[in-house]
């Protein structure tokens, strides 16, 4: 049977310091790909990915694009991947819609712990000014716990997708309108409580392993290690493991150890 992997980006919200696209994840896509069927998409209004209509710059619509974009694959149950917000998207996929999910992998998400996250204050006065090379290095280096992770391709990236006409207009709608404050967060706030609320009664059901760069400073390992005491405690497949000398990418600081964590996880869980 194919195993499938389904990787969800680190679905940020849309500033004008980062911004995130499928290219986060091309140091371990070729080297997965070799035992898996891999896919890696861009979240709605993020990388490639069209923006929502003007009123849903919400993450309930980002759950409902992927999980609209994997039924429109026509996939078996899949094996999910989520990164920071992607990790949020991936926990309230598999409690929305058990059946489409096999197992998740959560990596460093702050959005889905418990907790307060800390990114706002470790990023709050870049020294460059916003939209600029400089501030987008300055900011992923700050994420990071080698800033030598930070390559020029990985700048280029966010370069492309900072330009992109209709990232400019999720923008201007994000912080201009100030969408972010008066929809966006309020919204995520009401879903995050019922979605920890499901998690603490049991409702999850799915091997489940969670995965943390000891070194982030925006989600720091507490808040990881309080995530895993959240679902062990009604699931047993569940698992925890650090990552040291590493911010809140791991899977770029350490790819080749991350490949093998998340590959063993697949296999024993298909």
């Amino acid at each position: 049977m194919i195993r499938v992997l389904i990787v969800v980006i680190r679905a940020s919200s849309c500033t004008s310091d980062s911004a995130s696209s499928a290219y986060t994840w091309s140091s371990n896509l070729n080297a997965l790909a070799k035992d898996f069927r891999v896919v890696c998409f861009d979240k709605l209004g993020q990388g490639f990915t069209d923006n929502p209509p003007d009123d849903d710059y919400t993450m309930r619509a980002v759950v409902r694009h992927a999980r609209e974009f994997i039924g429109a694959l026509k996939l078996p149950p899949v094996h999910l991947v989520g990164h920071s917000r992607g990790g949020y998207a991936a926990m309230r996929m598999a409690l929305e819609d058990h059946d489409l999910v096999k197992s998740i992998t959560i990596v460093n998400s702050g959005t889905l712990s418990p907790g307060v996250g800390t990114n706002e204050v470790v990023l709050s006065r870049p020294p460059f000014p916003r939209g600029t090379r400089e501030c987008v290095r300055w900011v992923y280096e700050n994420y990071s716990f080698a800033p030598a992770v930070v390559t020029e391709e990985w700048v280029d990236a966010v370069m492309e997708t900072l330009a992109l006409p209709k990232y400019q207009a999720s923008i201007r709608k994000m912080e201009g309108e100030k969408l972010a404050t008066k929809l966006f967060l309020p919204e995520l706030a009401r879903q995050k409580r019922d979605t920890l609320q499901w998690i603490a009664e049991g409702r999850l059901q799915r091997p489940v392993q969670v995965v943390w760069g000891f070194n982030d400073r925006t989600a720091v390992i507490e808040r990881g290690i309080e995530l895993f005491q959240l679902i062990a405690a009604h699931e047993r497949r569940a698992q925890f493991h650090v990552i040291n000398q590493s911010g809140h990418f791991p899977f770029r600081e350490h790819p080749d150890r991350f490949n093998r964590l998340l590959a063993g996880f697949v296999a024993a869980n298909s």
